[in-house]
């Protein structure tokens, strides 16, 4: 796999802003690969990295953070997870229920110009609920892009 730089842009439930942040990009026929590193929440903390990990035809989505907090989570459509999140403030398990993984290339390329230079598009979408022990599910969805240079 070779790896391309790209710039990843992401938005949420959580955070409907879009937000982009350099990355890179790495695709075979069994695996698409994009990373990409974000500012941690509170200033001064430093940087979180982030890995996101689609194997093709398992139609898993593994999704790694790793900074002050850190996760490691795996999403398998039609299917509950589990996973941990680790903070400052001690270990959480975390329940994933995913909905819909919806993965390059079934959502096709698109081209854009941003600052003046042309890119290629690919998209991707999550959706799923996140269960915290005693809470009610958190339904969120997430959509990234991939700014791919030409």
């Amino acid at each position: 796999m070779e790896k391309t730089d790209c710039l990843v842009s992401i938005a949420s439930v959580f955070e409907e802003e879009e937000k982009r942040y350099e990355g890179s990009f790495e695709s075979s026929e069994d695996r698409i690969r994009m990373a990409w590193t974000q500012p941690e929440e509170n200033k001064g903390e430093g940087e979180t990295r982030f890995l996101m990990s689609y194997r093709v035809a398992e139609k898993t989505l593994r999704l790694s953070r790793k900074g002050s907090t850190e996760m490691d989570l795996l999403f398998r459509e039609g299917e509950k997870t589990d996973g941990i999140m680790r903070t400052s403030h001690g270990d959480f398990d975390i329940r994933i229920e995913t909905w819909h993984i919806l993965f390059f290339p079934e959502t096709g390329d698109e081209e854009t110009i941003l600052e003046g230079k042309p890119y290629l598009v690919k998209k991707a979408m999550l959706e799923y609920d996140l269960c915290f022990p005693n809470q009610e599910p958190m339904r969120n969805s997430m959509f990234f892009k991939l700014h791919i240079a030409k």
